[in-house]
């Protein structure tokens, strides 16, 4: 019988969220649907059918994100799984066809996810764009390498409080920094809710950080017996940044101190006194998929003055297949067709691993992954893309 892709209603919710978990080997509680009920978006949900039974699904969620010199409408696509009795069919790829096909009908130019398997996604065009670090620190090897003292002053508070002032800080200290995305209402009220998913502990401590009456930072962790965990640090400014980790560093009754889903240029490293200890493992973060190249191209900004021209490979979205000359002059950027010979040709997952700064082309030269045509513009491009940090993909979906 052939497989039937359509969008959800409401109706489907239930059965959307109970054979994404059966993708992952997990299961869903009421918890959980009540929290995944404040994000779902029927009609950005795509369910693939066998007769009667739900055998697939993708969805997607509209975001903000900010990329090199400003904020760009996403995809945040999440929970694409197909069960186990209809593997290797082709229905995963007949459902990131119809996603990405109606990603673009919506005028979003980027496509973004988070990949439970790594080997899956660069067939559909994303690339490997930010890495992300979770830390591990033993308390008694957690001294700064100079003597931090704080100039404001940091409080417990409650959630209630928290609800309130959180999302302000959050807004001004994520500006401009490339990765982060910004958070609706009904998104808090998911970040809220989010330690208690999946069986997990609701229960959690926060802390807000003032200098001058002005709230700087705040700080989310639980505590497991002598393991204190880090959920989210948020601050404006280094005075907020260097105080909040002080405070979990010098909890009492603690030995070890964990933060996951970290930058993966945390400056943390860089103050303390003996960096070794901390212990870093990295993660793929972000992949990133071009689903309109031109606007996603035009719509970024560049590091320098330049002007290069690229041949995009693209066999699953096809409109993306073209030789683009991109320029930058003044800080005016174009991305037109051209029918000049190409300085560099690469697929558009390769593009999308260089889009957000992260990763520059030298690497994926090396890599053997593009090809130079014209000497030179892989450095030119290397500039062209560079930003002062890496990509932070803190919020997950």
């Amino acid at each position: 019988m052939p497989i039937e892709l359509r969008n959800s209603t409401w109706d489907d919710f239930p059965l959307v969220k109970i054979i994404n978990a059966r993708g992952e080997n997990g299961y869903r509680t009421q918890v959980d649907f009540d929290a995944h009920q404040l994000v779902f978006a029927p009609d950005r949900s795509i369910i693939a059918f066998d007769g009667n039974h739900m055998v697939g699904n993708a969805l997607s969620y509209e975001m903000d994100m900010y990329v090199p010199g400003g904020i760009s409408k996403i995809a945040a696509v999440a929970s694409v799984s197909v069960q186990a009795t209809h593997r290797r069919q082709g229905i995963n790829r007949s459902v990131m066809k119809y996603q990405l096909e109606d990603i673009y009908s919506r005028g979003e130019p980027l496509a973004v996810l988070q990949a439970s398997e790594s080997i899956i996604y660069g067939r559909y065009g994303y690339g490997l764009a930010s890495f992300e670090s979770n830390l591990k620190i033993e308390k008694v090897r957690s001294a700064y390498a100079k003597e931090h003292v704080s100039t404001g002053q940091a409080y417990f508070i409650e959630e209630s409080e928290a609800r309130e002032i959180f999302p302000q800080i959050y807004s001004e200290a994520i500006k401009n920094r490339i990765g982060m995305v910004t958070r609706k209402e009904n998104w808090w009220e998911f970040r809220f809710r989010e330690p208690g998913l999946k069986g997990g502990d609701p229960k959690s401590w926060f802390v807000k950080y003032q200098e001058n009456g002005k709230n700087d930072g705040y700080l989310r962790y639980t505590i497991n017996g002598t393991e204190l965990n880090v959920i989210e640090l948020i601050a404006c400014t280094h005075q907020a940044y260097s105080s909040l980790w002080r405070i979990c560093l010098d909890m009492d009754l603690i030995d070890v101190i964990k933060a996951e889903h970290r930058p993966a240029d945390e400056e943390l490293k860089w103050m303390l006194a003996d960096p070794r200890r901390l212990i870093e493992h990295s993660n793929d973060r972000y992949w990133v998929r071009l689903v309109d190249v031109k606007v996603a191209l035009s719509q970024r900004s560049y590091s320098i003055d330049g002007s290069l021209i690229f041949k995009i490979q693209d066999d699953f979205l096809p409109w993306n297949q073209e030789v683009l000359e991109l320029s930058c002059e003044s800080g005016e950027v174009s991305c037109i067709n051209s029918s000049k010979d190409p300085d560099i040709i690469l697929t558009v997952g390769d593009l999308g691993a260089v889009y957000l700064g992260g990763i520059n082309f030298s690497t994926l030269l090396s890599a053997n992954r593009i090809e130079e045509v014209t000497q030179g513009s892989v450095s030119k491009a290397n500039l062209m893309f560079s930003t002062p940090r890496k990509p932070w993909g803190f919020d997950g979906w």
